[in-house]
């Protein structure tokens, strides 16, 4: 050996020498348990000593092969043990794709999306590439249409999606366009010809995703696909897992750490790759993460659900679970109802009742849009009731503006939201043709109503005005009810949401209070009514404020905040089983012309009245439909052919009474009459109109008045006050 063969020949081996120190070295800290000696486990359980001709360092190929080898029912690992099934497979977004399924994070896709192979071809035969950044999870399958190797093989494409392509007779290669960012490799992994017709796969892609940030991680992507050891490093548990429950790091590795990759304690591993749902604000489209959750009358901090370690904000992890989850719809929840999981923060929600949007046997399941949401129907009956058949936790997009996301993290803007079922199917009460009506609250005002607004009277008043249907209606609190309750009682279907309370001081004075939805005070019906018609707000011009009409300070009033002042009226006075005794309801009054529809949605009738009536006090005749004569005898008061008996159900009666005034003269009830409420004059009598009365002035035994068809008249009433 020549002196140049022994010098080297020494180097070689001193470098061996040191290099044995370093592992040695290496090897003291690269055993972290579990996976150390005290399992049985050395290097070469994992790794072979030698590959020359290859690339595979691994004892079986695959990263994710070699760590199943122990993670699995019977292997070392056992208790943390994984499948190739459970990996998720998100509810589909678009009919075509496959059902719903998992309960761990997928360890072979990544921002290109995952490979299925639709026909035994192999499914490393196609390799995508790029980073999909379309806006709705899509599904593409690829065809083989013409025999050859990469380069001389032809291919179609479909894609299943909303606005997803497709071509035809495409040309096998390397990094071939697909479309949305996506690009596919053709690969000759078996004998020539390496593709033949019918060979077919399909590629699955969900968006926000992109490839890790961090440099160790993205190492780690094989192929472009997030594995195992893209998350976690084998060898150390020395980096801070989420785990609030995980014991601190200790030489030789403390079990229990997970063996991050990166820092993650909080979750900053998600993020490299899901930083798009890294928001604060659930305006930018997503659930926020990186919050406190407040404790007030909305939201509560969790009791059962993680919040990281360091200051006690919600995370990725609060809600969901890389591996084991406990449901199997591939969606990572920690809990396995969706119920469960919302209701841990979000506290104005009712799930005892529970209430009839969250019903799992009666509830909503979401039909599909209908009008702009390109939402397709969820058809898994399983998930009646749930919180994601109107919410997206990381948004859903408009589909009249693709670049963003309709607000609250709803599938659809607003009433389209609720018309998809209450439109006369799936719901037989047809909603939204009531609020096609003439006359309607008007909920067309795109954008005016905010989470924000309760307690600000400005946000309902004029210049804000609106009446969206959550403004009467709460869908997480409303529950059915076979009969409305007694007045002046709000029906189940108000449950919850902002209202007005009026104090009555004087009769020219009322003050309010407003009540939030989780106010736990008995809500009554006028409440809800208040908030926009009262003085709580300001109002159009012309529109009055109902509770200064409603006021039980003043002369006389219909029974909505209390029993009316004249409470002896003759019961034959009355139909439909109303009484003077008897408190009502605003929506007695105005409500749906459709009887099978109670609320004052819309209606034929102006004033969103039940039945006609027309606030003219001109002379003309009164038909026994119209809407007084739903609670008064029309026979008592209009018809001067009734016998005198019915006529002598009211006080004033006889020659000159109300038949005589009503059925022969032909003058409305609203000729004398007020409807809501009258400031300073008993019985609801009315003053200044024309035709109508001048002036009134009652007595025990009856009363007299002027008026503009006659001069002063006097009358003795048929029984006493």
């Amino acid at each position: 050996m020549s002196a140049t063969g022994v010098c080297a020949s020494h180097a070689l081996a001193s470098a061996l020498i040191v290099a044995s120190g370093l592992i040695a070295a290496v090897v003291s800290r690269a055993q972290d348990a579990p996976h150390g000696p005290a399992q049985g486990l050395t290097c070469t359980a994992c790794h072979l000593n030698h590959d020359l001709f290859g690339n595979q360092i691994g004892s079986v190929a695959g990263n994710a092969n070699a760590c199943l080898s122990c993670h699995q029912v019977g292997g070392l690992a056992s208790r943390e043990a994984l499948a190739e099934g459970q990996q998720a497979q998100l509810w589909p977004d678009a009919a075509g794709q496959p059902r719903a399924q998992g309960s761990a994070h997928r360890w072979d896709a990544g921002p290109a999306g995952r490979v299925e192979s639709l026909s035994g071809a192999p499914t490393d035969a196609l390799q995508p590439g790029g980073v999909y950044n379309g806006r709705y999870a899509a599904g593409y399958t690829i065809t083989i249409t013409r025999a050859g190797d990469t380069g001389g093989a032809q291919f179609d494409w479909a894609g299943v999606g909303p606005g997803s392509g497709g071509a035809a007779k495409v040309l096998t290669g390397t990094n071939v366009p697909l479309e949305k960012g996506v690009t596919l490799s053709f690969l000759n992994s078996r004998s020539s010809p390496a593709f033949s017709p019918g060979d077919q796969w399909r590629i699955l892609v969900r968006p926000d995703l992109q490839p890790p940030g961090n440099p160790e991680m993205l190492q780690k992507m094989a192929g472009g696909k997030a594995v195992c050891a893209t998350c976690h490093d084998v060898h150390f548990q020395d980096r801070e897992p989420f785990d609030p429950n995980a014991p601190p790091d200790t030489e030789g590795g403390g079990q229990g750490r997970h063996f991050m990759r990166a820092q993650n304690d909080t979750d900053q591993m998600c993020q490299e790759c899901h930083a798009a749902r890294f928001v604060i604000n659930a305006l930018a489209g997503s659930h926020p993460v990186g919050v406190l959750v407040a404790s007030n009358n909305v939201l509560h901090p969790p009791s059962s659900l993680p919040l990281d370690k360091n200051q006690g904000r919600m995370q990725c992890s609060t809600c969901h679970q890389v591996h084991n989850a406990a449901g199997n719809d591939g969606r990572l929840l920690r809990a396995g109802s969706e119920a469960v999981l919302c209701t841990g923060c979000h506290a104005n929600v009712d799930t005892a009742s529970p209430a009839s949007h969250l019903n799992s046997a009666t509830g909503t399941l979401w039909p599909g849009g209908q009008y702009g949401s390109l939402l397709p129907a969820d058809t898994d009956s399983t998930r009646r009731g749930r919180c994601g058949n109107c919410h997206r936790a990381h948004g859903w997009p408009d589909a009249a503006d693709a670049a963003a996301d309709y607000p609250s993290l709803l599938v659809e803007r607003e009433e389209n939201l609720c018309y998809t079922c209450h439109d006369g199917n799936p719901q037989a009460k047809n909603l939204m043709a009531n609020f096609n009506k003439t006359y309607r609250h008007p909920i067309t005002y795109s954008g005016r109503h905010t989470s924000t607004e309760d307690g600000n009277s400005e946000r309902y008043g004029t210049a804000n005005r609106h009446s969206e249907c959550v403004d009467c209606h709460n869908p997480h609190r409303l529950t059915p009810e076979a009969t409305p309750p007694s007045p002046p009682t709000a029906a189940n279907a108000l449950r919850g949401v902002g209202r007005v309370s009026a104090n009555n001081e004087s009769a020219t004075s009322v003050s309010y209070t407003f009540r939030g939805a989780s106010d736990p005070t008995p809500a009554k019906e006028y409440e809800v009514c208040f908030a926009c018609h009262s003085g709580w707000s300001t109002r159009p011009s012309g529109q009055a404020d109902y509770a200064l009409k409603f006021n039980t300070k003043i002369a006389s009033f219909h029974p909505v905040e209390s029993i009316g002042k004249n409470t002896n009226i003759n019961v034959n006075a009355f139909v439909n089983s109303w009484r003077p005794d008897r408190m009502m309801t605003c929506t007695d009054c105005h409500t749906s012309d459709d009887t099978n529809i109670r609320g004052p949605h819309g209606s034929a009738f102006r004033y969103i009245l039940k039945k006609s009536y027309t606030a003219s006090p001109a002379a003309r005749t009164m038909a026994s439909g119209e809407l007084c004569f739903d609670c008064h005898r029309y026979d008592t008061y209009a018809n001067n052919s009734a016998s005198n008996t019915v006529k002598n159900y009211s006080r004033f009666s006889g020659g000159h009474g109300h038949t005589y005034h009503v059925g022969s003269r032909r003058y409305p009830c609203y000729t004398c009459h007020e409807t809501h409420g009258a400031a300073n004059q008993p019985s609801l009598l009315v003053t200044g109109r024309s035709p109508g009365i001048n002036t009134y002035t009652r007595t025990s035994t009856g009363g007299s008045c002027t008026a503009t068809c006659h001069g002063s008249e006097r009358y003795t009433v048929t029984y006493p006050r």
